[in-house]
């Protein structure tokens, strides 16, 4: 796990979004021990442009990288947004590897251009755009994911996974074998209690944000997801958790706890 890039995602500090500034973001990361960070970047929001700047910076002095900004989330429409293509060259402004994207366009086709011009994007600001699949978008499952990133086949491409979707619409571990590995870039890792599909959408929401454990703490088989990516792939522990935000309030510790829980579940996965 030590060569590996393992970043404190965004999530694990409130939820959606953290409520910490995002070279607050930085700093946790680094003093708990973490060697990459996620940033979550609403332009105008959480990151006004004087932000970029105080984040270069944070990343410079830390010397940790950004593994992933977030969150593109396409929405109806047909037409790409600028706020989008804001959030990813933000993203090339902090030397970023990449950006996350979920879609909640019906219509596939449209999905596979607005995905493309998100490509196009990221390629020009070095980075990958990561098409995440998850039961509450209208790209639910890994098969959606599939279909759109190899039809629009471009080479900054990629599609992410996430331990609690894969899980909650109902794919075997094994199913993460059928994902080519130039489609991957980066993973996003967490274990939480095994309840099966979720068909209600706000009862889905509310375990995403609140219902997710460090890995090896839950039920499900996380070992087993991990075994089906490639060795030293990227990963962001995306553990967005009212049972951690509770028992560790200090950002700091709470972030700590959750990397040394995670590094004793790799030695444990290596002693195996």
């Amino acid at each position: 796990m030590t060569d590996r890039l393992v970043a404190l995602a965004s999530g694990v500090h409130d939820g959606n979004p953290p409520e910490v500034s995002p070279a607050d973001m930085v700093r946790i990361a680094s003093d708990a021990g973490y060697n990459s960070v996620g940033l979550w970047v609403t332009p105008n929001d959480n990151w006004p442009r004087s932000v970029t700047s105080e984040v270069a910076t944070a990343l410079q002095e830390t010397g940790l990288v950004a593994l992933d900004v977030e969150v593109i989330w396409l929405q109806p429409g047909g037409k790409p947004d600028p706020m989008h293509h804001e959030i990813i060259a933000i993203g090339g402004e902090i030397g970023a590897k990449n950006c996350l994207i979920v879609s909640s366009e019906p219509n596939r086709e449209i999905t596979k251009h607005l995905f493309e011009d998100l490509c196009e994007h990221a390629q020009r600001a070095g980075m990958r755009a990561c098409l995440e699949y998850m039961a509450i978008t209208e790209v639910k499952t890994l098969d959606d994911a599939l279909d759109v990133v190899t039809a629009v086949d471009h080479p900054a491409g990629a599609i992410l996974v996430d331990p609690f979707h894969h899980e909650r619409i109902g794919h075997a571990p094994e199913r993460i074998r059928d994902i080519p590995d130039r489609w991957l870039s980066y993973a996003q890792l967490c274990d939480m209690p095994e309840r099966g599909v979720i068909t209600n959408p706000d009862e889905y929401f509310m375990d995403a944000i609140d219902g997710r454990l460090a890995p090896g703490e839950g039920s499900i088989p996380v070992a087993e997801m991990v075994k089906a990516l490639p060795a030293y792939l990227p990963i962001s522990l995306e553990i967005r958790s009212l049972y951690y935000r509770e028992r560790y309030p200090d950002p700091v510790e709470r972030a700590r706890v959750i990397l040394e829980r995670t590094r004793a579940f790799f030695a444990g996965m290596e002693n195996q």
